[in-house]
């Protein structure tokens, strides 16, 4: 028979030998089972940041691919003669597709002034205005605009040479954030800048695509510039650089219509040179060719922008004013005239009033006249009223001429 204690100690021997393999199997194979879990972590965590990688690629390429669906549109509304007032609005359209910013401004360059002017703004504070004037040496904007280089917010923080202080910088809130400006240029001349903030999508190639949007905006602004030199040159008068009678007859037409749609005061001042055949008689053609000249530029210099001057033919001229009415018109053709009248013209002294002087008329849409020629032909017999008053004087056209109270007397 088995002695019992005999069977208690092996039991406990065994279960002694159990507990132990179990410690000696732990401590082998305990490092490699934190191995295998920190592994485990490591490709889990890999795993979800190649799950964003994926997600953000597939976001970017959508957005790419919606961006070159546009493009063949934006480049043709771009390039299809626009007014340069839209192009700025266009581009920003284009940059909110791309970027969804919170800040956009677009400047274009004034080559006369030698400075940037603000074309369009979003999200900006109103010291910001358009128009605003920024010198080519400003602030990160001058730079860009001196370096013809595309900048990201980084690259302002590593260039020891940009410093905060344009116009544009101080004006900016300080809550705001620039984050790439990029120049609009075109065979190395610099038309305009494009700066955006505050981007809600970044793109991998943000520099590139923001230059992409650039080079289209400058390639419109060029061939706008270009198409307006042709139109200029086919439309001017050679001799006093202002309108030529048919251009003048186009847009007398086009301004009657925008009058009468938008209910809006429409006139016209005409007027010639008194007794300009005796002085071309007295001291020759080219003589009166320089008169010609001279008050096509004071012309030029007294009329406002939106109004049209041209030469109607010989020394006879047109102007119209659009949203101006017959008294208003009779204030700026009066001005007009003693402008001319008090300018040192070569050989003044010969002529018959002992200066160059003009005589003109003035009309005005819907009461003169409805049409291009009852307009014109109510201001032109206001013209021959002055001529037959002692001429140097402009007169408003009324339907009668039974007083003087219609007459501007003439400054001697």
């Amino acid at each position: 028979m088995d002695n019992p204690l005999f069977l208690l100690l092996s039991l406990l021997l065994f279960a002694v030998g159990a507990a132990a393999g179990t410690i000696i199997m732990r401590l082998t194979l305990g490092p490699e089972i934190a191995k295998l879990k920190e592994r485990t972590e490591e490709l889990t965590r890999r795993t979800e940041e190649q799950n964003v990688s994926s997600q953000r690629l597939q976001a970017e390429n959508k957005n790419l691919s919606s961006f070159l669906v546009m493009l063949p549109d934006v480049a043709r509304r771009l390039n299809s003669h626009l007014d340069k007032r839209n192009i700025a609005p266009l581009l920003a359209s284009v940059l909110q597709h791309i970027f969804e910013p919170a800040q956009i401004l677009v400047f274009f360059t004034n080559r006369e002034e030698k400075t940037l002017y603000l074309a369009y703004k979003k999200g900006v504070p109103d010291r910001v205005p358009l128009g605003m004037r920024v010198a080519p040496t400003e602030g990160m904007i001058g730079w860009v605009l001196m370096h013809q280089v595309t900048m990201d917010r980084e690259d302002f923080h590593n260039q020891s040479g940009v410093r905060r202080g344009g116009s544009v910088d101080i004006a900016l809130d300080p809550s705001m954030s620039i984050e790439l400006i990029t120049p609009m240029t075109y065979e190395n001349e610099c038309l305009g800048v494009i700066c955006v903030g505050g981007i809600s999508r970044r793109p991998s190639d943000h520099k590139r695509m923001i230059k992409m949007v650039a080079d289209l905006g400058s390639l419109a602004v060029f061939n706008h510039t270009l198409y307006t030199s042709f139109q200029s040159m086919a439309n001017s008068d050679q001799l006093t650089k202002l309108s030529t009678k048919r251009y003048l007859l186009l847009r007398l037409g086009e301004e009657i219509n925008k009058a009468e749609q938008g209910n809006l005061p429409l006139s016209v001042f005409i007027f010639d040179i008194d007794h300009f055949k005796k002085y071309n008689d007295t001291h020759g053609h080219l003589a009166g060719d320089e008169v010609l000249r001279i008050v096509g530029q004071l012309i030029r210099q007294e009329v406002r922008e939106g109004d049209t001057a041209a030469r109607y033919g010989g020394e006879e001229f047109v102007v119209i004013l659009p949203n101006t009415t017959k008294e208003n018109g009779l204030v700026m053709a009066e001005k007009l005239r003693q402008v001319i009248a008090s300018h040192p013209f070569p050989n003044a002294t010969t002529q018959p009033l002992g200066k160059v002087t003009i005589s003109g008329g003035v009309a005005t849409l819907g009461h003169d006249g409805r049409t291009t020629n009852e307009l014109l032909g109510a201001a032109d017999q206001a013209l021959y009223l002055s001529k037959e008053r002692g001429r140097n004087r402009v007169i408003a056209y009324k339907i009668r001429y039974l007083s003087d109270e219609e007459e501007v007397p003439a400054t001697s």
